[in-house]
């Protein structure tokens, strides 16, 4: 049986609306998929500006919202990426799906061309 993986890379700015946990719970519960979240919030306040050095680190340690989403039923996996991208939007750089797996990258990047993606 094939596994689905995709790990959505949103950057600060990115996301239509606020990542809400219980909102990924019900989604996960819906679909039958299982869906973690995890906020890294690397940018201090220089200047009354919030920024952030991003030119010596890894992709992993900038500012960002990952959605990783599994599961092993094509079609539920499906509609739950679709579920998020209509939330949320697709994510919007290169690397908005690094550390998916093929299977889920390609279901992703799919409905990225429907839902207006890169």
């Amino acid at each position: 049986m094939t596994k689905y993986v995709v790990k959505l890379r949103y950057y600060p700015g990115d996301i239509l609306e606020e990542i809400k946990e219980r909102d990924l719970e019900d989604l996960a519960q819906k679909y039958a998929v299982k869906i973690s979240y995890e906020k890294i919030e690397n940018r201090r306040m220089k200047e009354d500006l919030l920024m952030e050095n991003t030119l010596d680190k890894q992709i992993e340690d900038i500012s960002q919202e990952v959605i990783t989403v599994s599961g092993d039923r094509e079609r539920k996996f499906s509609d739950s990426i679709r579920a998020l991208y209509e939330k949320y939007r697709c994510p919007r750089t290169t690397y908005g799906l690094l550390g998916s797996n093929e299977a889920g990258e390609k279901i992703a990047k799919g409905l990225m061309n429907i839902y207006g993606g890169w």
